[in-house]
């Protein structure tokens, strides 16, 4: 056996010994022990204890015989740029002392810092009548055990009168006894941790002292003058737990601590953000006026962003992206397999420049989710397998706390958190403010239709956009929420009714895209459909005048044929005759019907005419009054081709 563990096993024997002795004195006190061997009577304990100081301040005038025999006062000891550990015992003592002082040597052994550098250690002998040859045996006999002799200066071993020892033990709140019929005295375990000032910090209890509790204990008395910032880190983390003899961590510190690292975390986030668009606005300020072109997909867009804050598709992730920058082009190999331009396992075909970024932190964050969750599930099963009951084998005692595992599960998660939030919010942060040049479209939704206004006044029921070129919808509600839906463009927007929400986006795809209402409006929310038509940049202009005067081209009832289609007309009201939200338009021209009013009215061009612009006016028996308001957004001829239209429909 080697001179350690042999060490070893003589202080747990004599742990052992004093453990017995403990429970046959009676004495239930956490951290109370009694310096001695054989029984005494409980009454020799009654003036032995701990009363604890904690800030008191040692009597620092007072004088003790240091191990070499000279004068000192402790005043000398505490100078005021280091704290102290002091310890109260004395060379002869059979157990106790050997114990206190044996487990403090080793956590020192395990604590970096150097007595005399970092720390002091001032061990005061309670014996008045040991003498400083004696304390210098007891000295060396502790250097030799702590292994570094050269810390021979920071370890003070001290002697004194009665008197002087005394009034030091009372400053502490050290209550010990000295018991004539064993000659021996009866005291605490426990080490006193001081300030440089001599102020008491923390009492340590019991025969051993951890590392990381002699540390934190040092921080905590050193105010500031001893310790690395990750240790003041730490000790702001954890407090001493006096029940437990060891720092433990606290929750209220720590969620301060994480909210200022998120708040530092979002900040650096920002920082690539903030220079490339201070570097994309000084490039638009160096280019000639026809260069603005809106392929900066980059800039931000003017998202006031619907259903919690989240411009996204599918699902959940809210993102979208400022197009080809630097944040595009971090895509994992098998994210750009996922999430292809021409489709994927989650997403239709991507048809705008945000839609990229979109995938991507959508496939990055479940690529994770699957890994963790496959990770998780599989060691579940291992050990479920590996450590079942077997017959035979009794209990087995459970794996001691891991510190390093504990901060390997906890460090690794949160960057990957912080990853997506930051992936995201670069995204996010591009949709803030549409580029100077955008195509403004107004958006008008109502039950159950939409309706899209064109800068020239043609109001069109399907989307019609440019390709290659920044498109910003203002969009309002006539009844309730809405939500403007392109899966193509990974675009999701509520329209809420008494405001005006935008969005933007850039079609790099020509072709039709399906719009849908993603917020349920009503019982004919699934009927409210439209089209995304994404016209090449030459022929969207002569879409649109072609579109504009559309009526000079065809006569009265083919023009409201068409406008019937494209208002959502057709959403209530049919062309076969059966009931739908509204009336039928077919055969009703010419007919006399019954209002809620119980008056009875002729369809005529007048009834019909009032019913676009005050449809409050005359409801119809049977129906209820949702019919909204067309004033203001159908022009003369246009109401007058739909009453033509509506007269060609007989029985």
């Amino acid at each position: 056996m080697s001179e350690k563990r042999l060490t070893r096993a003589k202080q747990l024997a004599q742990l052992a010994c004093g453990l017995a002795c403990m429970l046959a004195w009676g004495l239930t006190l956490p951290g109370f022990a009694v310096a001695q061997r054989q029984e005494s009577a409980p009454a020799a304990l009654a003036e032995v204890g701990v009363d604890e100081h904690p800030g008191a301040q040692i009597p620092l005038d007072l004088r003790f015989r240091d191990e070499n025999g000279r004068e000192r006062t402790l005043a000398s000891l505490f100078q005021g740029d280091r704290p102290a550990v002091l310890t109260l015992n004395y060379s002869d003592c059979p157990m106790l002392c050997t114990l206190v002082l044996n487990g403090m040597v080793d956590g020192l052994q395990e604590l970096a810092w150097t007595p005399g550098k970092e720390f002091d250690v001032i061990s005061v002998s309670i014996d008045p009548l040991e003498t400083p040859q004696r304390a210098r045996l007891t000295k060396q006999r502790y250097l030799r055990s702590y292994g570094r002799p050269e810390t021979a200066a920071g370890w003070h071993f001290l002697t004194g009168s009665a008197a002087n020892i005394k009034q030091l033990a009372d400053a502490v709140g050290f209550r010990f006894k000295y018991v004539e019929q064993d000659k021996q005295y009866v005291h605490a375990a426990v080490i006193i941790v001081c300030t440089p000032q001599g102020r008491v910090s923390r009492y340590l209890y019991g025969v051993q002292f951890p590392e990381q509790t002699l540390r934190l204990s040092l921080v905590e008395a050193g105010e500031g003058k001893v310790g690395s910032t990750l240790d003041r880190v730490l000790l702001f983390c954890f407090h001493y737990d006096a029940d437990a003899g060891r720092y433990g961590p606290v929750a209220r510190n720590l969620m301060k601590l994480g909210a200022g690292m998120t708040c530092a975390l979002v900040l650096l986030g920002m920082i690539p953000y903030w220079l490339r668009r201070r570097s994309h606005a000084r490039g638009a300020d160096a280019a000639p006026p026809a260069a603005a072109t809106g392929k900066t997909g980059d800039a931000s867009g003017e998202t006031s962003i619907a259903s919690g804050g989240t411009s996204i598709a599918s699902g959940g992730t809210s993102n979208a992206s400022g197009g080809t920058g630097t944040s595009a082009g971090f895509v994992l190999p098998l994210v750009g397999l996922l999430g292809a331009p021409g489709g994927s396992l989650f997403f239709p075909q991507r048809a705008t420049e945000e839609a990229a970024i979109v995938d991507q932190v959508f496939y990055f964050i479940f690529i994770i989710s699957v890994i963790f969750f496959a990770l998780i599930l599989g060691l579940m099963g291992f050990f479920v397998i590996k450590y079942r009951r077997r017959e035979g084998v009794g209990p087995q005692p459970s794996p001691s706390h891991s510190t390093s595992l504990e901060m390997v599960w906890t460090i690794i998660p949160t960057i990957l958190v912080a990853v997506m939030f930051l992936w995201g919010f670069w995204g996010y942060m591009g949709m803030r403010q549409a580029p100077e040049d955008s195509y403004e479209i107004q958006v008008l939704a109502k039950k159950w239709s939409w309706n899209f206004v064109y800068p020239n006044g043609h109001i069109e029921a399907d989307l019609h956009v440019p390709m290659d070129q920044p498109i910003r919808l203002v969009m309002s509600s006539d009844d309730v929420i809405h939500s403007l839906y392109v899966p193509a463009f990974r675009l999701k927007m509520d329209v809420v009714p008494g405001r005006y929400t935008k969005t933007w986006f850039h079609a790099t795809e020509a072709g039709e895209h399906q719009l849908y209402c993603a917020e349920y409006c009503g019982t004919q929310h699934s009927t409210m459909l439209a089209k995304v038509v994404v016209h090449p940049r030459g022929e969207f202009e002569k879409w649109l005048e072609d579109a504009a005067n559309f009526l000079e081209r065809m006569t009265p009832a083919e023009g409201g044929q068409l406008l019937v289609q494209r208002r959502g007309c057709l959403q209530c009201h049919s062309l076969d005759g059966s009931a739908r939200v509204g009336p039928p338009f077919k055969g009703i021209f010419g007919t006399q019907q019954a209002m809620t009013s119980g008056e009875i009215v002729t369809v005529d061009e007048n009834y019909i005419l009032e019913s676009i612009m005050e449809p409050m006016a005359k409801i119809r028996a049977g129906y209820q009054p949702v019919m909204p308001t067309y004033k203001g957004q159908l022009k003369d001829e246009e109401i007058t081709a739909i009453i033509a239209y509506i007269k060609t429909l007989k029985e």
